[in-house]
């Protein structure tokens, strides 16, 4: 299993993405991330790391080389949209790609409540009574909770103690993006929205996602809805 094991920001994602231009090399683009989108990190390597992570997740998992950028959903999105709206879509990428994301999310839903206090120390125990007492284990749980803080939905009261912050409502045009995000990762035009997994809109308060369907059939699919099946068949 992957570790997450650097956390991320919304901004740094964000105003990343929202300065890219496509057909340019990622390098072009290395030094001004650096020095003036993760201004809060201290430490050369520190910020190479999460710039790795950050391209690799948001930009390389779109296309089959690294030479050069080429346009995705989430580099239009971000020069159309303000970043709360971004928000839980950037957050969804990460849901998507990282199993270890999914199955933390996963357990923090089984130990508490939308609303009670998260301690990480349960969570580190629990992580490592399925995965073992490894480094990598310890420091993704960390990369976790940071990250989900920097989005807005923990607040840190001490060294192990999380507030949760009540649950938002997503659009439908969030719940839309995040349907689109999910076919564009998984390489389909197809999707059964009858088992799609709600783990990609944790964090929020989960959606009427027949409501989306039909609201944006012969726009941006075919919804097809009959005796236990609603299929999507994408544009």
């Amino acid at each position: 299993m992957t570790g997450f094991d650097r956390p991320l920001q919304p901004d740094w994602i964000y105003n990343t993405l929202k300065m890219i231009e496509p057909g340019k090399s990622p390098s072009e683009y290395y030094n001004i991330f650096d020095k003036e989108i993760a201004v809060e990190r201290i430490g050369k390597d520190g910020v190479r790391k999460i710039r790795t992570v950050l391209f690799r997740t948001f930009i390389y998992s779109f296309q089959n080389q690294k030479n050069i950028i080429e346009n995705n959903l989430l580099i239009e999105l971000c020069k159309k949209y303000d970043m709360e709206f971004m928000k839980p879509v950037l957050i969804s990428k990460l849901l998507l790609d990282y199993e270890l994301f999914r199955f933390l999310t996963k357990k923090m839903q089984q130990l508490y409540d939308p609303l009670q206090e998260v301690n990480s120390s349960i969570i580190t125990r629990k992580m490592i009574e399925e995965f073992g007492d490894t480094e990598i284990v310890k420091r993704s749980v960390r990369s976790f909770l940071k990250t989900l803080s920097s989005f807005g939905i923990l607040e840190p009261v001490s060294t192990t103690r999380y507030l949760q912050f009540p649950r938002k409502m997503l659009n439908e045009n969030q719940v839309r993006y995040i349907i689109k995000l999910y076919a564009d990762t998984h390489h389909t035009r197809q999707i059964d929205i009858l088992h799609f997994d709600n783990i990609y809109f944790a964090y929020r308060q989960q959606p009427d996602i027949s409501r989306t369907a039909l609201h944006f059939h012969n726009q941006e699919w075919e919804y097809i809805k009959g005796y236990q099946r609603e299929l999507l068949l994408l544009k």
